[in-house]
């Protein structure tokens, strides 16, 4: 994929999470200058690595919710990825203020200082979580949302946020749902996913812990794919408003996950732990992607085997389990 990006000036928030370094990695080596901006609550230091010696990328530790910093920082920047959020489900529902305070109020800060210094685009990192527990599948982006974790309700309120800028000040403003991603940066801790969680579990020869029966469905998405829609949606012309799912649309239960996941780490040997639900956890869901293939003409390249292969390979040479 070649898209020009060379001289483009990018903020990326979240820059040192799982997902935004791995933007800011693949904008920089397109030619963008990236300024990248995380208070390090998830984010770690190490994920920038790289970055770090490229001369065009700026890093400041800083908070989404300092609307007066972001004001500043937002002075003739061109696109902004806004990858910065209070990401997990289960804490949501612990902390719904939190949440809430960070990624609501965040992300309306971000818009208004993106109205104020007139910047291009907002590509804004929602999540498959507004969909709720809907029984039809695939999920589809113009279906009845109805969110059932705070963290859900705070997504499906950005976007709403989103789209009234778009059409009361002319933002571009572009809606990003991610399904499940998983990849390279993404370390077992309880703010992560349950790809990263069993694969250090799997490492520590225990079994991974299953929340319910095992049988319900999600759509795994690998990070390059998900970078790749990222870079589809900033160079994208006259989608303002929009929304896209970006899935594998390629199900698989949860026991399935299990299976190849310690045949992969040839520890196929190991058993599966089953213990209760948990609050907010939502039964099924795995994407429709037609509209993002006919409008952003994304196409994802990995599938659960290949995905998981290539995570694996670089958590080994990474000592992901220390």
């Amino acid at each position: 994929m070649i898209l020009d990006l060379e001289g483009t000036k990018i903020l990326v928030t979240g820059a040192a999470g799982f997902i935004g370094s791995n933007l800011t990695d693949t904008f920089l080596e397109k030619g963008a200058h990236v300024i990248g901006l995380d208070n390090l609550f998830n984010g770690r230091m190490e994920n920038l690595g790289i970055a770090l010696q490229n001369p065009i990328f700026t890093f400041h530790k800083a908070d989404i919710r300092d609307y007066d910093f972001l004001l500043e920082i937002c002075k003739d920047i061109d696109i902004i990825f806004h990858e910065a959020a209070f990401t997990s489900v289960p804490q949501s529902v612990k902390m719904p203020i939190s949440c809430n305070e960070v990624n609501v109020g965040g992300t309306l800060n971000i818009l208004n200082a993106a109205r104020v210094r007139d910047v291009e685009a907002i590509i804004f990192a929602s999540s498959s979580s507004v969909y709720g527990d809907t029984p039809t599948l695939p999920k589809r982006e113009d279906m009845s949302l109805i969110p059932i974790s705070p963290y859900g309700a705070a997504k499906l309120a950005c976007e709403k946020y989103l789209y009234t800028y778009y059409k009361v000040y002319g933002l571009n403003t572009i809606a990003l749902r991610y399904f499940n991603v998983y990849g390279p940066r993404q370390k077992d801790s309880t703010y992560s996913g349950v790809i990263p969680i069993w694969l250090g579990r799997i490492y520590r020869n225990e079994n991974p812990i299953v929340f319910g029966d095992g049988e319900q469905r999600r759509d795994f998405t690998y990070i390059k794919d998900v970078v790749d829609a990222n870079l589809l949606a900033g160079v994208a012309k006259n989608i303002s408003g929009e929304v896209f799912n970006i899935g594998a649309s390629s199900p698989i239960t949860v026991n399935k996950l299990a299976v190849i996941m310690k045949k992969v780490c040839g520890k196929e040997h190991l058993g599966i732990d089953y213990t209760d639900p948990r609050p907010g956890d939502i039964r099924d869901s795995f994407a429709d992607i037609v509209k993002a293939k006919e409008i952003l003409k994304f196409e994802p390249k990995f599938n659960i085997q290949t995905g998981l292969e290539a995570y694996i390979e670089w958590s080994k040479s990474r000592n992901f389990a220390l």
